[in-house]
Formats: structure tokens, C-alpha cells, sequence
């Protein structure tokens, strides 16, 4: 019992650590963004964000998954991490020389010849990232996602806020950036090492390594797979347009993706650990599935809603005047946001319910459809590549939410009524920002007063809709709501309850 109370203690601390350092980096990404783009412009944004489609490709080549079997595996030995060790090295060594050799071809591949050096330097990461791999790896084992939060975030200061913003300032241009990245993943490195502490040598064989090397393959296939959805649209954009309207997308997609990845990794681990109890319970996991759908509807749909509605505001407050380029690409890919969230949230319920392979056979087709789409969308124009996007994850979702509703033997009218109290919010909400806006406007020519009188008729917008029409609140999500409120302090918690209490 002491040893299930310990993991199960150990659980619950991941999943906070793990959210609050996510929330934290988020945070921290959009703030040196918006200082960073100001200072830089979308042409060295669209350099840096091309050499990071190479890079990040790369990495799964760098690590093929063979450190994943570090977590897996029941018991591993100091030979094991040596063995991993080993190859992350080689591996590092060569994709790292490989795509120094290769920045030629790929710069002539995106007829963009400033991106030769940058990929010839920037190779180095993959070295870097290779070697890092056993050291998370070890310590995700031991869920110490305190340590490996703590290293990520004083990472990314120390190479983001101490190595590129004043490289930037000095006029290093896309090596600001290129340094900052760098610095990020050095620091990481040796935060990560230092709290892991693994042995180091070199075991090239021993026996009972094909295990680490079958699951490493299952992994690398299946992250493959999905670098590739999330990535297409860059490399497509990246051979077809120039490097400032790469940089106009780069920024769209990075403002938005990053929250949203944020809430997708702290939900998703939060939803599969939970679920994974519970697996024979189908009641259970159609309630759990039901009340985060409504969730996720009622609360994130209007921010990301209110986001393509206030694009050009938001851009012209935080970013400045070089890039409202991006206003046109920056409401598609908000909109594609709460979808993507919702793919995320299906996704954990889908395998806990014993079809894990049905997520895999359904992009499939997806990854291919898209690519046909945007490479016919990249001969008109960014902005409907930009669109095909949106209309790619809208795909990707109805197509997991409804092998997931089946596999649960949820009707589709059920999961419409968990979802259509937060459709309706967001309807109301994005018609009193894009009103307030317009007036914002005509009374005022102060690009923050625009950007803050957005905010509050979002949040006031919000609020007055769930206060008019409670029954907008679905009672899977008042029953969420009121295990929350129990928790809060007072008046907080009664004021919520008594709200709650009128939806019943």
C-alpha cells in the first residue's frame, strides 16, 4: 500500500510540475517573442523558422527512441544506460554531421540561400539533444518532472533572455536567435545531467537490447507521424514564399500553438492517468470525455474565437506595425487552436478504450490530403494555405471525436448538447469583441487601449452570457465546477456554488 500511496503521490506532483512549468515556458515564450520579433523583423523570423523545420526533423533521427525504453522497461542496469548513452552518441554525431553536409541542398530546396550557414550551425543541436535524451528520459522514470521543468525554464532565460534578446539589440539578426537556441539547449543539458547524474560509457551490444530497440522504432514511427502533420504546412510554406512571409506565418502559428500545446499536455496526462484506472468503466470515461468537451468549449473556444476576431489589434499592440502582414494568417490558425485542443483531449480516451492504432490509420490519410490541399493552396496565396490548416485540423478532429464517441458508444447528439453551451458562449462573446473593437477604434487612435477594451469585453462578454443563460452550462461541466468550487476559498466558493445552483 505504501509503495501504490508513493507512485500515486508521485503522479499527482508530475502532473503539477508539469503544467505549472509548461503554463511558466508558455509564458516566458511569448514574452521574449513579442520583444524579440520587435526588435528582429519577419525576415529573420522566417530564417530561423525554416532552419528549425530541418532541425526539429532531425531530432527524431538524433534520438529514434531507444531512450524511451529507459521509462518502459521494468529494471534497468548502469550497462543499459551505457548502451543508450552509446547510441544517442553516434546517432548525434552522425544525423548532426549529416545535416551540416545537407544545408546546401536544403537552402536550394527553400530557395533560400541565407539559410545554408544557419543550418551549418545550428547542427550542433542535434548533438546536443541527443546526448540530453538519457537524462530525461532516467528522470521522467522517476516522474521528477520538477527537475525536468526547473532545467527547461532556466534554459530558455538563460539562452532566450540573457544570450538572444542582447545579441538582438547588438543587430546579430537571425543569429541572435540561432544563439539563443543554442544557449537554451546547452543549459538544459547540464541542469538535466546534474540532477540525473547517470553513468557514462560506452556499450555498443549486450544481450536483451532488442527490446530498448523494437520499442524505440514504435516510438520514432509514431512521433514521426505526427511531426509530420504538424510541420507539412511549414514545409510547404517554407519552399513557397519568401522568408519575411514565413516569418508573418512562424508568428501566427507560435502565438497561438504555444498556449495550446500547453493545455493539451497538462489535460491530456491529467485525463489519460485518470482514465487508465478506470478503463473498464465505460460510464466513467463517457462522463470524463463528455465534461472535458464541454470544458474545453465553453472556456477556450472564446479566447482562441476572440483571438482571430481581434487579430490585427493584437498584432499592432504586442508586435508593431512591421507585422500586421500577419492578420490574415493569424485568425485560420487561432480558429484551428480549439479544435486541435479537442483532437488532444479525444486522443488519451481513444487508447485507454483499447484502440490505439486507430489514431495512427486515421492521419494517415489526413497527412496526405493535407499536403495535396496545401500544395494547391500555396499557388494563390499564404493566406489559403493558412486556411487549409485550419481545414486540416477541423478533419483531424471530427474524425477522432467521432472513432472515440463510437468506441465509447456515445451518440453524436450527446456529445452536441456537452459542446453547444460553449459554441453558443463563443458566438456571443466573439460578436461583443468585434463590437468593442470597432468602437475601441473610432474613439481612441492608442493601440493598447484597442487591445485592453478587446480583453475586457471578452471577459465581461463571458460572464454575462453564462449569467443570462446558465443552462449553457452543461451539467457534466456544473458537476467539474462545483468539485472545484468545494476547493476554493470563501466567498469564492459560494458564490460559485449558488451560480451552479441555478444551472440545476
Amino acid at each position: 500500500m505504501d509503495n501504490k500511496a508513493n507512485i500515486s503521490s508521485k503522479g499527482i506532483s508530475a502532473v503539477f510540475w508539469g503544467g505549472f512549468g509548461s503554463i511558466l515556458r508558455a509564458l516566458l515564450q511569448i514574452a521574449t517573442q513579442i520583444v524579440l520579433a520587435r526588435l528582429l523583423g519577419p525576415e529573420e523570423y522566417g530564417i530561423f523558422a525554416i532552419a528549425m523545420i530541418v532541425l526539429t526533423f532531425s531530432k527524431f533521427f538524433s534520438d529514434i527512441g531507444i531512450s524511451y525504453g529507459l521509462i518502459q522497461k521494468k529494471t534497468i542496469s548502469d550497462n543499459d544506460i551505457k548502451f543508450v548513452f552509446t547510441w544517442q552518441v553516434l546517432l548525434g554525431l552522425t544525423v548532426g554531421t549529416v545535416v551540416y553536409l545537407l544545408a546546401g541542398p536544403l537552402s536550394n530546396f527553400f530557395n533560400q540561400p541565407r539559410v545554408m550557414p544557419v543550418i551549418q550551425v545550428a547542427s550542433a543541436i542535434c548533438f546536443i539533444n541527443a546526448i540530453a535524451s538519457p537524462s530525461h528520459n532516467l528522470l521522467k522514470r522517476e516522474l521528477d518532472f520538477k527537475s525536468i521543468q526547473a532545467a527547461s525554464v532556466l534554459g530558455y532565460i538563460v539562452g532566450y533572455i540573457f544570450v538572444g534578446i542582447p545579441l538582438a539589440v547588438a543587430g546579430q539578426q537571425v543569429w541572435a536567435l540561432i544563439a539563443a537556441f543554442i544557449g537554451s539547449e546547452l543549459t538544459t543539458l547540464a541542469l538535466l545531467y546534474w540532477k540525473s547524474r547517470h553513468p557514462i560509457g560506452f556499450v555498443l551490444w549486450q544481450r536483451g537490447d532488442n527490446h530498448l530497440i523494437v520499442y524505440g522504432s514504435r516510438v520514432f514511427l509514431t512521433n514521426a507521424v505526427n511531426w509530420f502533420l504538424g510541420n507539412a504546412d511549414r514545409i510547404i510554406i517554407g519552399r513557397a514564399f519568401p522568408a519575411a512571409e514565413v516569418g508573418l506565418y512562424s508568428l501566427s502559428y507560435n502565438l497561438v500553438s504555444s498556449p495550446a500545446g500547453t493545455v493539451i499536455t497538462v489535460i491530456q496526462s491529467a485525463l489519460f492517468s485518470a482514465s487508465a484506472r478506470v478503463q473498464d468503466d465505460r460510464e466513467r470515461l463517457r462522463r470524463a470525455f463528455l465534461t472535458m468537451m464541454g470544458v474545453v468549449t465553453l472556456l477556450l473556444f472564446p479566447v482562441f474565437a476572440g483571438i482571430a476576431v481581434a487579430a490585427e489589434t493584437i498584432l499592432q499592440t504586442l508586435y508593431g506595425e512591421a507585422w500586421l502582414g500577419a492578420t490574415a494568417l493569424l485568425r485560420p490558425v487561432s480558429l484551428a487552436m480549439p479544435v486541435y485542443i479537442l483532437f488532444g483531449m479525444a486522443t488519451p480516451l481513444l487508447w485507454v478504450s483499447g484502440q490505439t492504432s486507430k489514431e495512427f490509420r486515421i492521419q494517415i490519410p489526413v497527412a496526405i490530403g493535407f499536403v495535396i490541399a496545401g500544395a494547391f493552396a500555396s499557388f494563390f496565396s499564404l493566406e489559403a494555405v493558412a486556411w487549409m490548416v485550419f481545414a486540416m485540423y477541423l478533419a483531424r478532429a471530427i474524425a477522432v471525436l467521432t472513432a472515440t464517441s463510437r468506441a465509447l458508444d456515445i451518440s453524436l447528439r450527446r456529445l452536441y448538447r456537452a459542446m453547444s453551451g460553449g459554441i453558443i458562449t463563443t458566438l456571443i462573446t466573439s460578436c461583443g469583441i468585434m463590437l468593442v473593437d470597432f468602437m475601441a477604434r473610432e474613439l481612441s487612435g492608442i493601440p493598447g487601449i484597442w487591445l485592453l477594451a478587446d480583453v475586457l469585453a471578452g471577459v465581461v462578454g463571458m460572464a454575462l452570457s453564462l449569467w443570462m443563460f446558465p443552462s449553457l452550462v452543461n451539467r457534466h461541466v456544473a458537476e467539474l465546477f462545483e468539485k472545484i468550487a468545494m476547493r476554493l476559498p470563501s466567498p469564492t466558493d459560494v458564490w460559485l456554488q449558488k451560480f451552479l445552483y441555478r444551472v440545476s
